[in-house]
Formats: structure tokens, sequence, C-alpha cells
């Protein structure tokens, strides 16, 4: 059973640049064989206070130990030790010195996470006390990629009961990237779903679907992996919803700007921007501000394609280095059918699987494999693919290299070499089309960098 502590575990970073001094009035020197461990001393002071006052001191937590770290009103900020598992505290030293200093080992951010849950019938007539075992749960085993820049996402999850309320929770929390954690649930009849954005408040927000746990479950799931590009958005089942149809003469389309190999993200209010663009027979018939939009077109059987441009900027630019923009150019034919109130469009999504680290590089070596597949919407299976060419370049796409594809058991994969491509910039350009006809090309402007 490990002790629950989600604000304590999260506050070594703080503490390091909150608390410059201990004032030995603060916590006197004691003998670690005779020290009172029933008491929580507050840490607390500057290196001025102490400098004015003729006195510096040092102050060493025992490796291991927690600091909670709050701040008043005022901007004053207090550190407290923490008791350990077994209910000790942890000796605090306080020294004379030359200088100002804290020194301890802690875990900054910590490698757990627990959402519970403690639903109750009836009136509730007494505190409660919960004690909770890691047995008791469910797990999940979470990666977080980052898009090129280490740095830390906004984390958030909330709980839905059956009969429809729901709780947020109201603090804001953050999962460091690249990273791993291990994530824990209450079991039962509770839902919950994940956020997770790359910049808050900006920055687009990528969700999960709502899921409820068994005790003992166990799962894995990946984040912000691959080539983050658009995707056909979700709804809280997982299903992928209508992303394009037509309704009699109307042609509409509306993606989720960015996704990874599971998620779909809301745009951000001020990072996220792009353009749309319909044409037939290679005329332009339409043309929208935003990434999507309704175009009236004519009965007839026409080939048309679609062209969509999403772009990330602003402050939430400087954490998202990596698939930076992204051209996306759907090929399929459309007309009208009076019989159907709406008929899906037959666009393909590619997905790319990366052997990326955390911060989307690939090292620079020949003969690496990329994954190449196609999603649909629920307007549109994909066929099995026909054909697939993936290219690269090193210059936005000024000169191209073929990469070679190959299918083997139903699944395509582009042999990219980058030998001596140390430091250099990879757009991507794939093309892909289903047994259907329907084709995608898409050009991801830094899918990834070569280290």
């Amino acid at each position: 059973m490990r002790l629950i502590s989600r604000t304590a575990l999260g506050a070594a970073t703080a503490a390091v640049l909150a608390v410059t001094a201990v004032p030995p009035s603060a916590a006197q020197p004691q003998d670690a064989a005779t020290a009172d461990r029933t008491e929580k001393s507050p840490l607390v002071g500057s290196s001025q206070a102490a400098g004015q006052e003729g006195r510096t001191a040092t102050v060493t937590l025992v490796t291991g130990d927690k600091v909670l770290v709050s701040t008043d009103g005022s901007g004053r900020t207090a550190a407290t030790a923490l008791p350990r598992e077994d209910g000790t505290l942890p000796f605090v030293q306080t020294r004379r010195a030359g200088e100002v200093t804290l020194r301890w080992k802690a875990t900054a951010k910590s490698p757990y996470l627990y959402n519970l849950a403690f639903p109750e019938t009836g009136r509730i007539g007494s505190d409660r006390t919960y004690r909770v075992r890691d047995g008791e749960l469910a797990e999940v085993e979470a990666t977080y990629h980052a898009m090129g820049v280490a740095t830390d996402f906004f984390d958030s999850t909330a709980a839905y009961r059956p009969v429809g309320s729901a709780v947020y929770f109201g603090g804001t929390e953050f999962v460091p990237v690249p990273g791993k954690r291990t994530e824990f649930y209450s079991a039962g009849d509770t839902a919950w779903d994940h956020l997770v954005g790359s910049s808050f408040p900006f920055g687009e927000l990528m969700a999960d679907q709502q899921r409820t746990y068994r005790k003992g479950q166990s799962r894995s799931e990946s984040w912000y992996d691959g080539v983050v590009a658009p995707v056909a958005p979700r709804d809280t089942a997982g299903k992928r919803v209508l992303a394009a149809e037509r309704q009699g003469n109307l042609i509409g389309f509306a993606s989720a700007m960015w996704g990874d190999s599971g998620h779909f993200a809301h745009a951000g209010g001020f990072g996220d921007i792009g353009n749309l663009v319909l044409r037939r027979d290679g005329e332009e018939i339409g043309r929208s501000a935003g990434p999507f939009g309704v175009f009236e077109v004519p009965a007839e059987d026409s080939p048309y394609e679609l062209e969509q441009f999403v772009l990330k900027i602003g402050s939430p630019a400087r954490v998202w280095q990596r698939c930076q923009s992204v051209k996306t150019v759907w090929k399929f034919r459309s007309k009208l059918d009076e019989s159907a109130y709406s008929q899906g469009l037959g666009v393909l999504f590619p997905g790319y699987d990366l052997p990326e680290d955390g911060l989307k590089t690939l090292p620079a070596a020949d003969g690496q494999l990329i994954g190449l597949r196609v999603s649909g919407q629920a307007g549109y299976t994909p066929a099995t693919l026909n054909s697939a060419k993936l290219s690269y370049s090193y210059d936005k796409g000024e000169t191209w290299t073929e990469a070679k594809a190959s299918q083997r058991d139903g699944r395509w994969t582009a042999t990219v070499d980058h030998a001596g491509a140390a430091g250099k910039q990879v757009t991507l350009r794939s093309e892909l089309t289903d047994a259907k006809g329907n084709s995608v090309t898409q050009t991801v402007v830094r899918a990834y960098d070569v280290r």
C-alpha cells in the first residue's frame, strides 16, 4: 500500500525555488536519537533575512523525504517536511554556515498517479477514511511523447457517475514529457476520461474516451506518438464520428486538426489555424478561412479534391517543434443519392509508426522502417491499401528522396536512410490509395529530426 499524496510528490522543484533558508529559530538543531518525531516544524525564511540577523543556515533533508510547499496571500512561502510512510518525520538538521543553501534529494515528478472514486449511497453521518491497495485498482502504463521539446503537458482527468453527475478537478496538473507514468484508477461503475494538452490554456487538448475499469485490469496507452496530424474525431465511447459527408448537394468536412495513434485533439483557441479548399475536376468551387467548411456542389458524379492546411502558431508553437504544419489532399468521387440523407465521403487519414524516441528524433542511420496505414471515419471504412509511397526531405520539400516501400501480410512499411544526416529536420510526404480508388497525399513539415 502506498501513501497517496500527489501534492507532496510533485512539490520538490517548487521547494528548491521557493525556500532559500531556514533561520535556526525555525528548526533548532536536534540530536537524531532524541529528536521529537511528532513535531511538524515549517521550513521558512530567506537568505536576506538570515543575513540581516547575522545568521545563515544549511538545511538537509534525508534522501527520499517529501516536502509540501505552500504560499500564503502575502506571497510568503513555507515548506513542511511530511511524514514518511511509516509515520515518522524526517530529521531536520540546522547549522550555521557561510552561505545559505537548501539541499536534499527528492522526486520532482512522481512516476505514479492515483485517480480514486469513493461513491456512497444514502446519508453520510460521519467522517470517512479510505485506504486503498494497488491490487484493488486498475493499472495503466502511460507513455507521453514530447513534440520535440522536453516540457510539462497539461494533464486533466474527470469522473462520471451512471446517474449523469460528473466531477472535474479544479486544480491545474501537469505531466512531464517525454516520460512514462503508472496510473491507477478506481474500479467499478465510475467512468474516467483524460485530457492532455501541450500548452495550457491556448493549445490543443488531446482526448481519450470515457473508460470504466475492473479490479486488477491493466492496459497501456501512448500519447502524442508517431506523426501527429489530422484524424477523424471520436465520441465518448472511442468510436470515430463523421468527418466528411454529403447531404443532398452539400459537402461538409470537419476533422480533428491533430491526432495520434489513439486520440484526437480539440483545437486550441489561439494556437491552431488553417484553411480548406474544395475542387471539382481541378476547378476550385469553394474555400474556407478555417480548416473545416460546407460547400455547395452539383448533383452529377464528379471527381473531387479536398485540400486542408493546418498550422501551429503563437506561444503554443514554442513547445510544438514537430509536425509544425500539415497539408493534406484527399481525392474521391461523389454524386447525389436522393434516397440517402447522409453519404460518407471516401477520405483516408494517414497514420505513421515511427521508431522514435520521446522527442520525435530518429538516429542518423540507414535502414529504418516507418509503418504506413490509414484510418477512416463513421461514414467510410477504408478498403485495403493498393499502393503506398513515402518520400522525405531535409529542406522542407524543395527536394525529395523516395523511400523504398514494401507490403508484407497487409502491412506497408517504408525504409528511410539517414546516415550522415545528424541534426537535419525531416519533412515527410505520403501518398496512399485504397482498393476503392480513394487516395490521400499528405505533407508534414518537420515530422521528426535526425539525432
